[in-house]
């Protein structure tokens, strides 16, 4: 019996999940049924007042929501449970994975959100105080990228557009945080693929109001 971990949003790119999970080099892309991803997650409440607001998750029976599934060790298992402060972890019953790695008896986990109602509240979501970040959409899309050059069927199943579509609560409240933001690939060799695949799947209304912070 083994414990895996179903990443989402930032533990979907290697470098951002090997920070609490050294031995999970490699992750395989699946599918969470019964999951719905969007934006309504932020810090603790002790460090809220500058936090940005996070891609969360949360139950619901007619969503699913893509990743990856990695295994991980009890001190690693524990590491993250640190990571995710704010979050629940909750055993994902229905996967479907691009490649078999699951055996009977192995523990899938996701980190949901736990709201009071059945969605996320109003409140929860972007808004000035509280934006999204390029910076972390950045690690987002690097790691769903990363899948797509890794796995050909990710890449024919159009992964990173599956991700951007079935997320929710993309928002006007986005600020551009890269270091040199009118020139982000010095940082950022991605920038110009992430904003090009970000530009074509998003409603322009949201993509054209991203404010340099």
């Amino acid at each position: 019996m083994k414990n895996y971990i179903f990443g989402y949003g930032s533990l979907i790119e290697t470098q951002s999940r090997l920070r609490d999970a050294p031995m999970a080099k490699v992750a395989f892309p699946a599918i969470a049924f019964g999951f719905q991803r969007g934006w309504y997650a932020r810090m603790p409440e002790t460090l809220a007042s500058i936090s940005p607001t996070y891609l969360g998750c949360y139950p619901d029976r007619e969503s699913h929501v893509n990743g990856v599934i990695y295994e991980v060790t009890d001190s690693e298992l524990e590491a993250t449970d640190g990571r995710e402060k704010g979050y629940t972890r909750k055993k994902v019953t229905h996967i479907e994975e691009y490649y078999k790695i699951l055996e009977p008896g192995d523990t899938v986990w996701i980190y949901v959100n736990d709201f009071s109602g059945i969605v996320a509240p109003p409140s929860a979501y972007p808004s000035k105080d509280f934006p999204i970040v390029q910076s972390y959409v950045d690690i987002c899309i690097n790691g769903c990228l990363e899948i797509e050059n890794s796995f050909p069927k990710a890449k024919e199943d159009h992964y990173t557009i599956d991700f951007i579509r079935s997320t929710i609560g993309w928002s006007e409240c986005w600020a551009n945080d890269r270091i040199y933001p009118r020139r982000p690939f010095i940082y950022e060799k991605n920038a110009f693929a992430i904003d090009k695949i970000l530009k074509e799947n998003l409603p322009e209304c949201i993509y054209d109001n991203i404010y340099i912070e």
